[in-house]
């Protein structure tokens, strides 16, 4: 069925919300014919904006890394300390991938060869593991990770934790292994976990030690 573009709907922005839709009903991206018939527009008029399935996938990519980018900063504007703050930005990137699951999907399978050559695509990446980084090095600063701790290697292993955990709660794979919660749940208490299992407690913190009170800050609940 033909959309409707809303009045001041751009033609690209009416796009990529159809191919959005459409790649979350049939799993793939949309050949730019099926995306232009969704929109009731000819294909040649569709191609002004959107030259093919590459650019497609690019614009689809730049619009879902800047929810995940705004997503990220909402939830780390109400954090303090550094733990908490990598704790709500592995949340938000699992309830980003629940919101916009097709594109987790097509950003990840994206071909390193075609992310690479767009500089506003390298830019959102680079921002966010710019942001865990200098987190992790306050962390370190605060004594909550050993001070000769490799930062760089932690934020891979850390991100590859995230990115699998995500990938089995689309597959519908984790509600199994934790029963009575849904598997968006079981995910934010996996990630959750996970961080809270990277840092020293902070009895070691440096925080603690410049304080030199007898009952020392400790990590908070998860």
């Amino acid at each position: 069925m033909p959309v409707t573009l809303q009045p001041g709907q751009h033609l690209l922005s009416a796009a990529i919300a159809a191919a959005s839709r459409i790649a979350a009903e049939t799993g793939e991206l949309p050949r730019l014919k099926v995306v232009a018939k969704a929109l009731g527009v000819e294909k040649e008029a569709l191609k002004t904006v959107i030259f093919d399935r590459d650019h497609l996938l690019v614009v689809m990519a730049d619009v879902a890394l800047q929810r995940l980018l705004h997503t990220i900063t909402c939830e780390i504007a109400f954090c303090s300390s550094p733990v908490d703050q990598l704790e709500a930005i592995a949340v938000a990137y699992v309830d980003w991938a629940c919101l916009y699951p097709q594109e987790f999907r097509l950003v990840g399978e994206m071909p390193a060869s075609l992310f690479e050559a767009h500089p506003r695509l390298l830019q959102y990446e680079q921002s966010v593991h710019d942001l865990v980084l200098k987190i992790l090095q306050r962390a370190q600063h605060d004594g909550y990770l050993d001070p000769d701790e490799d930062l760089v290697m932690l934020r891979a292993m850390s991100h590859t934790y995230l990115y699998g955990v995500i990938t089995k709660m689309m597959l519908g794979d984790l509600a199994r292994w934790t029963p009575g919660i849904s598997d968006q749940d079981a995910a934010r208490t996996a990630v959750r976990l996970f961080n809270r299992k990277l840092f020293k407690p902070g009895d070691f913190s440096s925080v603690a030690r410049r304080a030199g009170a007898g009952s020392r800050p400790r990590l908070r609940p998860v």
